[in-house]
């Protein structure tokens, strides 16, 4: 495969990033129908049967998608690519179907006796086939991201976001917890569908089936890495979903529905990290097969740009939080809004450490040094939980949601500094901790003039600039390259308007 130039990685990542905020957006306005449809009570049963069929189906994923990326980012024709898949594939439904057959049928049990709330049984049983139907599309979305179609994955990425939202509001609207669930399953079907003829059309002259021999040397490639991607992927979908579980078993489904919609506040700064990851992963797999130098360079100068985007928009969602729940989650989820400063902070690190796995981690193949941070994540997280419980008045809430930063923030550390004794290679400096501590400060003043809006934006372009002062002087990213980026903008959208 072709590889691509620092100026074609910046473009794609734009490219990316655009689509990943394009979907964010419906994916908001569609949040915004659901918090007023549901009932505080209904959006947490909803977030517990959720959080539960999630924590059981990361038991499919066994890493291939990574793994699978990575390998046909570096096959040599398009039979490989497809062989790739099946082989990828057949491993997949051989985990699938026992586990989707198994929540089905244990479904009531778990509703029942585990969580004592008879309108999970459904909700359960329809999780579990969705399960079957949602299988093919990380390997679908492998063969994209693997032959740099990227094009063709952000469309995607948009257009089914959309159709999430055709099919949702109805649906829920209809039948409610149970609407839901239903639109998960259609809205899934829909996808894999959909990825299908994208993914493997331009492959249909090439789709022979790998004999045994090819079969065994894919799967042997495929798991050099990916059975730690897969330890890490339950890792951290148990990290994630940890505050729902376990928080669903001792308190009420309200409470469980405050507390995700913090959660789900602030992990949409997540959206940009996993747009950089989806180009990272593929080109920077092939840059550090053929040059360490290059690879080191090429990371760090995109990782700083990336740094600072995500620290900005987060902490700006902070300091905006209270208007942007009042108007997307209406005053019913106002006891959220103590927790997203540091559930913000939580995703931000986290978001962190997604680049520095897929930038990294995975192409270098440091497998234990991943492997020992997944397990200080959800290690010291929970553990952080139970200690903040023993030994503090916090609720069980607050307790969680500081378990679950003390876990991101120790992950992210160890991280950085397990690079360095291994390659050494300093991925973060003072001036990283400047700005986040900068930004924390930011963001504690979420409260100010919470009253008087024109005060409130006053005060928030006084931060904007002590930002870019702050930013300008790291140089990460400077005020002229930020001119130089706005005047190529300028100049495309000035050329397509002549063109038309």
């Amino acid at each position: 495969m072709m590889g691509a130039n620092k100026n074609n990685l910046e473009k794609l990542q734009i490219l990316s990033l655009a689509s990943r905020l394009s979907a964010m957006f419906v994916g908001l306005l569609q949040s915004f129908f659901l918090f007023r449809l549901f009932s505080v009570h209904d959006y947490g049963v909803v977030q517990i049967a959720v959080a539960v069929g999630s924590a059981l189906g990361i038991y499919q994923h066994l890493g291939l998608a990574s793994g699978s990326t990575r390998e046909i980012a570096a096959s040599k024709d398009k039979n490989e690519v497809f062989k790739i898949f099946i082989t990828a594939l057949s491993i997949r439904y051989i985990i699938t179907f026992p586990l989707a057959i198994g929540l089905f049928h244990y479904a009531e049990y778990i509703a029942l006796d585990k969580y004592n709330n008879a309108a999970l049984i459904l909700p359960l049983k329809i999780y579990a086939l969705t399960l079957i139907v949602q299988g093919v599309q990380s390997m679908l979305n492998s063969v994209l991201s693997g032959t740099k179609r990227f094009n063709a994955l952000f469309t995607y990425q948009v257009a089914i976001a959309v159709a999430s939202l055709v099919l949702y509001l109805p649906l829920v609207h209809f039948y409610g917890i149970n609407g839901y669930f239903y639109a998960m399953f259609a809205h899934n079907f829909l996808g894999s569908v959909a990825l299908a003829f994208i993914a493997l059309g331009p492959l249909r002259e090439n789709l022979a089936l790998p004999n045994f021999r090819e079969f065994k040397y894919f799967f042997r490639e495929l798991f050099t890495i990916s059975l730690s991607i897969y330890l890490v992927k339950i890792i951290y979908t148990l990290w994630e979903r940890s505050g729902t579980l376990i928080l669903g078993l001792t308190i009420s489904p309200e409470a469980v529905a405050v507390f995700s919609a913090a959660f789900l506040f602030s992990k949409k700064i997540i959206h940009i990290s996993d747009a950089i990851t989806d180009v990272n992963l593929p080109y920077l797999s092939e840059k550090y097969v053929n040059n360490i130098a290059e690879f080191q360079k090429a990371f760090s100068d995109n990782f700083n740009k990336v740094f600072v985007l995500i620290l900005f928009i987060g902490v700006s969602a902070v300091f905006w939080s209270k208007q942007l729940v009042l108007l997307f989650a209406s005053s019913k989820y106002s006891d959220a809004l103590p927790l997203i400063l540091p559930f913000m902070f939580t995703f931000i690190f986290y978001s962190y450490l997604n680049i520095i796995k897929s930038s990294i981690l995975v192409p270098a193949k440091l497998v234990t040094q991943m492997i020992a941070t997944f397990v200080i994540l959800i290690g010291f997280g929970i553990g952080s939980y139970y200690g903040f419980l023993a030994f503090t008045d916090f609720s069980h809430v607050s307790s969680m949601t500081l378990g679950l930063l003390v876990g991101s923030t120790l992950a992210l550390l160890f991280a950085i500094y397990a690079i360095y004794l291994r390659l050494k290679f300093k991925i973060f400096t003072h001036d990283h901790y400047l700005l986040i501590f900068q930004a924390f400060l930011i963001g504690a003043s979420q409260n100010a003039f919470n009253n008087n809006f024109l005060y409130k934006v006053i005060l928030y372009l006084l931060y904007v600039l002590l930002a870019v002062i702050g930013i300008n002087a790291t140089k990460f990213f400077t005020v002229s390259q930020a001119f130089l980026v706005y005047k190529k903008i300028l100049a495309k959208f000035q050329s397509q308007k002549v063109g038309n």
